[in-house]
């Protein structure tokens, strides 16, 4: 828990943890945090301090570094403002993620192709079907990233699944599953 000195309702400080304070003159040790009841701190100025969500999207938004405060009649909320990050710089990043991710995926199965060379076992019809849906799938990805020309956009294209987990929403991080492409019966 962190808490707040409060003065002429205005914030002069935050306190992350307990500690030995001198409040108006007088030396307070630290165990008034857990011993003092909230009038009590009250009474000296201090109120418990709530972090308000700023309900930040780390994708497309960032952290300006600025708080506001609100002081209530039990605790003080803090709310630390956010600006939106350059698109262009959005767009590169995740295009890099979707290829680190599709490289990922096919990573998985690349041991059939390298089986393939050594011993010539064939490769699966489904192994090679699923990496090709995972390469049309990060290409959709890849094309929609591309297409969006601001933050909306690019939210848009963030997944929403319904409550049996089908995706109804956009398409980023939509993979195929290797699952989805069974081995025929023989």
């Amino acid at each position: 828990m962190s808490w707040a000195e409060v003065k002429a309702n205005q914030v002069i400080r935050t306190i992350p943890s307990p500690k030995a304070m001198i409040i108006n003159g007088t030396q307070h040790p630290a165990n008034i945090f857990s011993n003092w009841s909230v009038d009590e701190l009250k009474a000296i100025g201090i109120y418990s301090l709530v972090n308000e969500s700023n309900n930040l999207d780390v994708k497309t938004e960032g952290e300006t570094g600025k708080v506001t405060y609100t002081i209530n009649s039990n605790n003080v909320t803090q709310l630390h403002s956010k600006k939106d990050k350059d698109i262009d710089s959005v767009k590169e990043n995740e295009i890099d993620t979707i290829n680190n991710s599709q490289n990922t995926i096919l990573n998985e199965t690349d041991w059939y192709y390298i089986r393939k060379m050594d011993k010539g076992t064939d490769v699966p019809a489904q192994i090679q079907t699923y990496r090709d849906a995972v390469r049309v799938a990060g290409d959709k990805m890849i094309s929609d990233v591309t297409a969006v020309t601001d933050k909306a956009g690019f939210q848009a294209l963030y997944p929403i699944f319904d409550k049996d987990g089908k995706n109804i929403g956009g398409t980023l991080h939509v993979w195929p599953n290797i699952e989805d492409y069974p081995a025929p019966k023989e």
